[in-house]
């Protein structure tokens, strides 16, 4: 979706005098100094620490840690499981629970375990470490029980686990309650006074890498060849990457990926016409990371898991219905989208038709596009779920707000930002409006959008390849807008056989433009605010300009001749 903003709505900078001076002196270019500048208003005064961030030391980050109470404890359950011990891995059905779960499955095999894994369903069990679980686990027989992305705050099925006599061990990243499982060792950075603020920004696959490779869990080029499995969670997690340790997973990772692609992901790529050498993290985001996550949205999440790690079974079938069911969630989720904008100027949406599956996703893009707080609920099963976003840089934490609601709500938990909760029937009714009130109440920052003013034609794809340096681009490290102010009178164009995506022609210059060519005849341009992004068409890499947003000028009609300059 394009936006329109007014101009006092932008904050413009400028390669000026000053960026240049600091180029000379860091000897670096005009152009990758700005952006650095953009990424960080206070570069300049601290760019001492540049070679760090940009190159990050990986091995470096590890040994700064240090090594917690909790991770000596969980290397000595590790240790005390005998060859062929019975291991059961307990995970979630995002795709931070799925790479967790794969990587814990490794990990346990590494070590001669015979192990099963399970992933709660959806719909049927909800998020969570589920106590009815662990007595079908307990029936079965375990003589360890490791669970990731989850269980922080499970402390009835821990003990539930504890009362059957199998030792459990915790890696999560979620935020920790006042009251924490004492009958299992949890390694949870912001369960523990002695974390960095850097491991309190990892993803759960990074929390227990991280703990595998600093323990000596498992020999360390083996780690590295698993760390595709952390690069994948940290970019569907939306961790911060402007943190070190998470650049430094995501930038090894992809290294991996483009090199040995294990099997599974090598036949998605292709399914999505992706060359594993030349993949990088937006392919990753924008078309794998949905389809790992379709699986559990709308069917079983454990597909992914027998993508990534997989056995006998052929694969293309299982290629084939994971892209199927993201080309089911893009329809789906369109639906919700529209239906929720549709509902007035509320921050709570509930739909009664809504799949579960999808409300998180669609959450995230309207409160993206509000710049608000975002709560979509739907029922499903005897229980209404719902998803709760907080938008990036606002004062808002979903946790916080969740926390007020807790005595009415049947489950809950989360990050900052994005947090889920269970409700029943029964009390919503009593929930939905405190619930509307704490969202409104919530203090915004009226953050202006940043954009570094460049012209389209001096945007070439010899100049685009020095920002390379700044990757990966996500959360905290967001792509980089520029700003073109030329006044020309667009053309637009078709492109394409659905309707949806234009060429916006300025001049010489060409913008892709989705779904907003009605914009366009409605406002009148003062500038153009676009994205590059390299893409493979036809076994080539080329440079595309991507029209996000627009300046606008005065309404069409309203000035006389048309056009402002």
């Amino acid at each position: 979706m394009i936006l329109a903003h007014a101009p006092e709505e932008i904050r413009v900078h400028q390669v000026d005098e000053a960026t240049c001076l600091l180029a000379r002196r860091l000897g670096l270019s005009p152009f990758l100094v700005g952006l650095l500048r953009l990424q960080d208003p206070e570069f300049g005064s601290a760019s001492e620490g540049l070679p760090g961030w940009l190159s990050p030391d990986l091995e470096g980050l590890l040994r700064a840690l240090p090594l917690t109470p909790s991770e000596r404890k969980a290397r000595e359950l590790f240790e005390a499981l005998p060859p062929g011990g019975r291991a059961v891995v307990y995970g979630d059905y995002d795709v931070d629970g799925l790479t967790s779960t794969t990587l814990a499955l490794e990990l346990l095999l590494l070590r001669g375990a015979s192990v099963r894994y399970f992933i709660p369903h959806r719909f049927n069990q909800g998020y969570g470490f589920h106590e009815s679980v662990v007595r079908t686990i307990a029936s079965r027989g375990c003589d360890l029980l490791v669970v990731v992305d989850c269980g922080t705050k499970d402390l009835e099925a821990v003990r539930e686990a504890r009362r059957a006599g199998i030792p459990v061990v915790i890696f999560d990243h979620h935020q920790a309650g006042e009251v924490l499982p004492e009958d299992a060792v949890l390694v949870n950075p912001h369960a523990e006074p002695e974390s960095s603020p850097g491991a309190r920004q990892l993803c759960a696959a990074g929390v227990l890498w991280v703990w595998a490779s600093r323990t000596g869990a498992a020999p360390q080029e083996w780690l590295e060849e698993r760390l595709d499995l952390v690069c994948l969670a940290t970019l569907a997690d939306c961790v911060n990457l402007k943190n070190p340790l998470n650049r430094s997973l995501v930038r090894r990772g992809l290294r991996v990926l483009r090199a040995a692609p294990r099997r599974g992901l090598r036949l998605l790529l292709e399914k999505l016409d992706l060359q594993a050498p030349k993949v990088d993290e937006e392919d990753l985001t924008m078309k794998v990371i949905p389809c790992l996550n379709a699986a559990g949205r709308l069917d079983l999440a454990e597909q992914a898991v027998r993508l990534l790690h997989p056995g006998d079974e052929p694969l293309d079938p299982l290629v084939r219905n994971l892209v199927d069911l993201n080309q089911k969630r893009r329809f789906l989720s369109g639906q919700v989208h529209r239906d929720a904008r549709g509902d007035g100027d509320h921050h709570v949406h509930q739909g009664n038709d809504w799949p579960v599956g999808v409300l998180s996703s669609v959450a995230s893009r309207l409160c993206s596009e509000r710049g608000r707080p975002v709560a979509l609920v739907a029922p499903t099963g005897t229980q209404l779920r719902g998803t709760l976003r907080m938008p990036e840089g606002g004062g808002g934490d979903a946790v916080a707000v969740l926390q007020e609601l807790s005595s009415d709500l049947a489950a809950w938990g989360g990050h900052r930002q994005a947090a889920g909760f269970a409700v029943e029937p029964g009390l919503w009714g009593k929930v939905r409006p405190r619930l509307e009130q704490l969202l409104r109440d919530v203090p915004l920052l009226s953050e202006p959008l940043h954009v570094l003013a460049w012209p389209l034609e001096a945007l070439t794809p010899e100049a685009w390849a020095e920002a390379e340096v700044l990757r990966p681009f996500g959360m905290g490290n967001p792509s980089p807008l520029f700003l073109d102010a030329g006044g020309a009178i667009p053309s637009v164009q078709p492109l394409g056989k659905t309707g949806k995506v234009f060429k916006v022609l300025l001049g010489r210059c060409e913008l892709v433009a989705f779904d907003e060519e009605r914009l366009l005849e409605r406002v009148i341009p003062q500038g153009w605010i676009y994205r590059p992004r390299q893409e493979v068409w036809r076994g080539r890499r080329q440079l595309r300009l991507y029209l996000e947003r627009i300046v606008q000028g005065a309404p069409v009609g309203s000035v006389a001749g048309g056009c402002v300059g």
